[in-house]
């Protein structure tokens, strides 16, 4: 069986190699979607790709993805890796900077959706004035929890507290969803609309999106393979408005890209980042 999972997974890392290169081309794109479109094609692409096709559900893509996920989130190496990354601010983490800069002095409570072991926080204390007593809470999954307490603890840090409980960003100041939205099937505003104490200011950073009907993909980093889902923007943005937030900055993250190999034209070549206010 193990064997069987190897063979099968370098014919879809091969088959995917073959994808982009062919879909990088315009007379490629355009055959790889035509093929597509007809059900027989559909069928074949999903066939050669496998859990790199794309899916209607995130759950989907992850029963896909989960012979092949290496770990998936909980990797202990991706955990290093994203700490690594996190260390010093990338280029859409300026834009962020720049939103924050004003109301970050009267933010008392934070919560972070995603936050791993608490990198942004480690990043963003070295470049905003944070105060004293802030209150910054992560979500994550529970072996990167336990990770980041240890890491909190051997670093002397208290103010920086771990949840798997979405219900503990009910009356926080500020909610920020910077590389994760992607990953949980519910929208933003779904989440936000189960609290009653909605936060005044929500920060959503290097997130992919789509003008097309949601969908899902697997993302091949090397070291590990997740499901993510890719959200319509516009879609996404009037339900934010339903809930009384107003969009108020949006800015790309070109450092990221994301390839969708049997839909090229629908690949985003800049990840999304948008500041909203409570109005």
């Amino acid at each position: 069986m193990e064997a069987s999972i190897r063979l099968r997974d370098i014919q879809i890392v091969w088959a995917a190699k073959v994808f982009r290169m062919v879909g990088a081309i315009g007379y490629g794109r355009r055959l790889i979607e035509g093929v597509g479109r007809t059900s027989f094609g559909a069928t074949i692409w999903g066939s050669i790709l496998g859990y790199r096709r794309t899916f209607r559900a995130l759950d989907e893509a992850e029963r896909a993805v989960k012979p092949y996920a290496k770990g998936g989130h909980e990797n202990l190496a991706n955990l290093a890796l994203h700490l690594e990354l996190n260390r010093v601010a990338r280029p859409s983490d300026y834009a962020a900077f720049y939103y924050l800069r004003d109301p970050i002095p009267a933010i008392n409570k934070i919560f972070d959706l995603g936050g791993n072991v608490g990198n942004l926080y480690y990043c963003y204390k070295d470049y905003l004035p944070l105060r004293a007593d802030v209150s910054w809470t992560v979500y994550d999954l529970p072996e990167t929890i336990a990770y980041g307490k240890t890491l909190a603890t051997s670093r002397n840090i208290s103010n920086l507290q771990f949840t798997d409980d979405l219900r503990q960003a009910d009356g926080v100041d500020l909610f920020i969803a910077s590389g994760s939205l992607q990953y949980f099937d519910k929208s933003l505003p779904e989440l936000l609309q189960g609290l009653d104490r909605r936060p005044k200011y929500v920060l959503i950073n290097r997130v992919p999106m789509t003008e097309d009907q949601d969908f899902a993909v697997v993302q091949d980093a090397g070291h590990i393979r997740v499901a993510c889902m890719l959200h319509n923007r516009s879609r996404l943005i009037a339900d934010f408005e339903r809930l009384g937030y107003k969009v108020l900055g949006e800015w790309q993250a070109t450092e990221l890209r994301l390839t969708v190999l049997d839909r090229p034209s629908s690949s985003v070549w800049a990840y999304t980042g948008l500041w909203l206010e409570l109005v």
